[in-house]
């Protein structure tokens, strides 16, 4: 049994805490946050031991009782529990983006690969069962090449004191990096590639971006953070050389297109996508092999999004290296 420390018991707590619990491969050891209720929260509906303090004590009073770290903190904060897991051997589960900025997140690859500790990203999306879906469309040659990706993503205007460090552009690197950075790597997973060019444009909490690819192949994002009502809307298009694919996860509704009559799935997302990630997490640990995604991806999409915001400022579109090793 995988003995996991969540450190960071605020948003998203509860859903990763619950699918550790759901997991028979890990468990919840520690509850940790600077924050007394919000660890007894978490501790006492998995039977996780409390912690009020710091990462990096606890690893170095309890070490011998944690496996590996799953980091759910502010985003200013990932770099500094992630080198301190790794510092101390623990594999390590962290919340996207790995870091503020890809030369940060570049030194936290380089820590783990030189100490052998297995270093996973929550992007979430990918595990969730309607991108899924269409990623294994894709994989089984139904929609032929890739050539048009458009997702759409609109969030609730955060209202919650505790989330207040999303609003502020230098603990959460604003909204490219916190939130658009999902869309980025859903494309760089489907389309198995990067970009060589990037354009953006923003408005007060909402930001749209267009990445064009080497193929021909092109992706349109827009992300929305200031929804005054509702619970949000997600809905992605991929449409290929031979087919298309729809997930709408408004509607819990996702659609295949393969000729004839469309095939729908109905899901319900998000913790299913974050059952799956826990499970892939203990998996890689299992078998000793790289989680799937890794450091080098979550680079990749970091530099993207900092391609963006560069394109936000001037206006002008910005070419990006033609070697992949650049990105990582």
């Amino acid at each position: 049994m995988i003995r996991l420390a969540l450190i960071g018991c605020g948003r998203n707590a509860s859903v990763l805490a619950r699918a550790i619990d759901a997991s028979e491969n890990c468990e919840l050891a520690f509850a940790i946050d600077i924050h007394k209720q919000a660890a007894l929260n978490i501790a006492t509906t998995t039977h996780a031991e409390p912690y009020v303090g710091d990462l990096a004590q606890l690893l170095q009073q309890r070490s011998q009782d944690i496996d590996a770290v799953v980091v759910n903190t502010p985003n200013d904060q990932h770099a500094q529990h992630a080198s301190a897991a790794i510092s101390a051997g623990k594999h390590l589960l962290i919340e996207k983006p790995l870091a503020l900025t890809s030369e940060t997140a570049g030194r936290l690859h380089d820590q783990a690969r030189s100490s052998n500790t297995l270093l996973m990203v929550a992007h979430t999306f990918r595990f969730m069962p309607a991108i899924r879906q269409v990623r294994r469309a894709l994989d089984a040659g139904e929609l032929g090449r890739p050539g048009m990706l458009r997702i759409h993503r609109w969030l609730p205007l955060s209202t919650d004191s505790s989330s207040g460090w999303e609003n502020d552009t230098k603990r959460s690197g604003g909204l490219a990096i916190h939130e658009s950075i999902h869309e980025i790597d859903q494309a760089l997973w489907l389309f198995d590639g990067h970009p060589n060019q990037v354009h953006a444009v923003a408005a007060p909490n909402h930001i749209q971006i267009h990445l064009g690819f080497p193929s021909g192949a092109m992706a349109i994002f827009n992300v929305m953070a200031g929804l005054p009502s509702g619970e949000g809307y997600y809905a992605l298009t991929l449409i290929g050389s031979l087919g298309s694919a729809y997930a709408d996860d408004h509607h819990n509704m996702q659609l295949v297109y393969r000729g004839g009559r469309p095939e729908a799935f109905a899901t319900y997302q998000h913790a299913l996508g974050v059952n799956a990630q826990i499970e892939e997490f203990s998996a890689a640990i299992t078998q000793q092999r790289q989680p799937n995604p890794g450091a080098p991806d979550a680079i990749a999409a970091i530099k993207i999004a900092e391609a963006t915001n560069r394109s936000v400022l001037t206006g002008e579109s910005v070419r990006m290296p033609a070697d992949d090793h650049a990105y990582e």
